[in-house]
């Protein structure tokens, strides 16, 4: 009966093994699939978090280009707002110059009647004139210094013209110039934000992806522990038996040591008897005693 159930446990110990061990491929199989997922799930969170630091970093700039722009804009406004009064001031002072060298007669310029007092004054010192030739050309030359006087007058609100021309001129530039500063800024600001919708719209597709990596990674992991609770448990009946066998061994080596020392006690005694008769003993008698530690 021992000998059978010995039998019945050697066979289940094998199943057992073969079971353990095509377990054992499962579990490292699953173990590979589940690392696997998780190390690409592991990697597409540092993309994940990699985006968000660029999506950060977009945002402060275009953040900062978009306040330049609304300061920009401001300073441009203020320009345009002042180049209003300059030109209404300029228009002015270009219709009192026209309406006082209407009024005035006055088409040469202050240098031009200069030159032609200073002609007439020649004239009388060097040539030889009459007194009422002389007394003409004096009145002359008391009217052109009135009117070269007059002409001053003209020449200064001219030169108050060019003077609030180049102011209205610059204030056009520095108003263009803030409004072409406006548009980089602006279209800075607008590669950034698209910069940071595509980043976005990238790392939604990455965040589906990690979920699905994390699904797979729990679909192996939970088979992984299934099988687990499968290979402890066949490994626990595996022992189990081995204990079960190891232990029927020991009985059997411990009966069978007994019987061996009850053959050999037996076999003494008739050795012993033969002796004492003087009978002849017998290669198997002296196999006795060498047994027995008595040759």
């Amino acid at each position: 009966m021992a000998s059978q159930n010995a039998k019945e446990l050697v066979e289940e110990l094998n199943r057992l093994k073969a079971e353990v061990s095509k377990l054992r491929g499962s579990l490292n199989e699953l173990d590979r699939e589940k690392e696997s997922w998780f190390r690409k799930k592991d990697e597409l969170s540092k993309k994940i978090r990699a985006g968000i630091q660029k999506i950060k970093s977009n945002k402060a700039q275009r953040d900062s280009f978009t306040n330049e722009v609304r300061e920009l804009k401001q300073k441009r406004d203020a320009l345009n707002k002042g180049i209003k009064p300059k030109l209404e001031s300029l228009d002015g002072l270009k219709k009192e110059k026209g309406e006082l060298s209407k009024s005035l007669g006055i088409k040469a310029s202050p240098s031009r009647i200069k030159q032609v007092i200073e002609k007439l004054e020649f004239k009388i010192e060097t040539d030889t004139v009459s007194f009422e030739k002389e007394k003409e050309l004096m009145k002359k030359i008391k009217e052109l210094k009135k009117l070269r006087e007059s002409a001053s007058a003209v020449q200064e609100i001219g030169s108050e013209i060019r003077k609030s021309s180049e102011d209205a001129r610059r204030s056009r530039k520095d108003a263009n110039d803030t409004h072409k500063l406006i548009q980089e800024k602006a279209a800075k600001s607008q590669a950034a934000h698209e910069e940071i919708l595509k980043l976005s719209a990238e790392i939604d597709i990455l965040k589906a992806e990690e979920k699905a990596a994390f699904g797979k990674f729990s679909e192996f992991k939970k088979q992984f522990n299934e099988v687990n609770s499968q290979f402890k448990d066949k490994l626990r009946k595996m022992n189990e038996v081995k204990s079960q066998l190891d232990r029927i061994f020991v009985d059997k080596r411990e009966k069978r040591r007994r019987d061996e020392e009850l053959f050999l006690k037996s076999k003494e005694e008739q050795v012993n008897e033969k002796i004492k008769k003087r009978q002849k003993l017998t290669t198997e008698d002296l196999l006795v005693f060498q047994k027995l530690g008595k040759d």
